[in-house]
């Protein structure tokens, strides 16, 4: 018989719908469905913004703190959508009452945090993973593949930025993402690390980082006067508040198979309005990708010596392609897709292997 399990969402804010969403949508994407999924509670302090995600998504019932999640016995799955500094504190009570936990990144505000979270998962034996949706994306599933087929031949550089222009107005009020003691970064944790966790999924692990720079440029944001969730704006207080997390940054680094890298990485790029992007450079050819057009990427291989012909060719995505067939509600070649479709695999992967690690 098809197995059921029990998820709970925590946090009713732009994260944590899509979590929702994905989940909910999961048997109706992919068949056959790895199980069948049940959406039994949201968490929210916001309880108008919860009510809201319950409707929509069809959730059993709503709390207002992590904490009435931990003590259910209805939850076998818990989706951690939280501001940064809350992660820690909600993830070790989830896996010490043997909760499996989806964790949204950046993990923790720091690195002790962070190992901290890791080490209590590891002790409590439940499976875990941090949501590093990008991964799933038909594309990224399918450069990656030919990448361990040597398709490209030996990885000798990747160059890769994540551009967005969400904070580029002074206007865009302050939250937890502007407070470096609740954040713990700013564009780095929010966008860069997606594409240093691609980096990781393309080429390998790193083994030394130089030249990082951060800064921030936007140094004051106005007071907003009631709860904001995500990006969005809303009434302010006339008020505002130092901004000490980075509004942009960039490094260069060496991976451990001696590839050389470099990450450029934005919350205020202007005309970019969502833009993980990068160019993978082999031995025998380079792959280009950038996500702002998701249903293709360009390929190089190396053909002799014929000069004259070679060059990028354009691959369009299509049923072929890792998920594709399943996350795409037309499943045909160079119809496009988006978020909600890796946030769709994402949810597929994570009931699906149900490895004790897994981004």
């Amino acid at each position: 018989m098809e197995s059921t399990l029990r998820v709970a969402i925590v946090g009713a804010g732009m994260i944590g719908r899509a979590h929702a969403r994905a989940f909910r949508t999961l048997g109706a994407t992919f068949q056959p469905a790895p199980a069948r999924v049940e959406l039994t509670v949201l968490a929210d302090a916001d309880l108008e913004l919860a009510r809201d995600a319950q409707v929509r998504w069809e959730v059993g019932r709503v709390v207002p703190s992590w904490r009435e999640v931990v003590d259910a016995d209805d939850v076998d799955i818990a989706c951690v959508g939280l501001p940064n500094h809350e992660h820690r504190a909600a993830v070790e009570a989830l896996v010490a009452a043997g909760k499996h936990v989806l964790c949204e990144k950046p993990l923790a505000p720091t690195t002790t945090d962070a190992q901290a979270i890791l080490n209590a998962a590891r002790q409590a034996g439940v499976v875990h993973g941090v949501g590093f949706n990008l991964r799933r994306a038909p594309a990224l599933a399918a450069i990656q593949g030919a990448v361990s087929r040597g398709v490209i031949g030996e990885p000798r550089q990747f160059s890769a930025r994540y551009f967005t222009d969400y904070a580029a107005s002074p206007e865009v009020p302050f939250t937890w993402r502007y407070a470096r003691s609740l954040a713990g970064s700013g564009a780095l944790g929010d966008v860069g690390s997606h594409i240093i966790d691609l980096g990781r999924f393309l080429v390998g692990d790193i083994a030394s980082v130089a030249g990082a720079t951060l800064s921030t440029f936007i140094k004051q944001r106005p007071v907003p006067a009631g709860h904001v969730t995500g990006h969005n704006r809303g009434a302010t207080t006339g008020e505002t508040r130092t901004v000490d997390t980075d509004d942009a940054g960039a490094f260069i680094c060496q991976f451990a198979h001696g590839a050389l890298g470099d990450f450029r990485f934005s919350r205020i790029a202007t005309g970019h309005r969502n833009s993980p992007a990068f160019d993978l450079i082999g031995s025998r050819g380079a792959i280009s990708f950038d996500m702002e057009r998701a249903a293709e990427f360009n390929v190089y291989e190396t053909q002799g010596d014929d000069d004259v012909l070679n060059g990028f060719r354009r691959v369009v995505l299509g049923p072929r392609h890792p998920y594709f067939a399943d996350v795409v509600a037309f499943p045909v070649a160079g119809v496009g897709y988006g978020y909600s479709e890796t946030y769709a695999a994402h949810a597929y992967e994570c009931i699906r292997t149900g490895d004790k690690e897994s981004p």
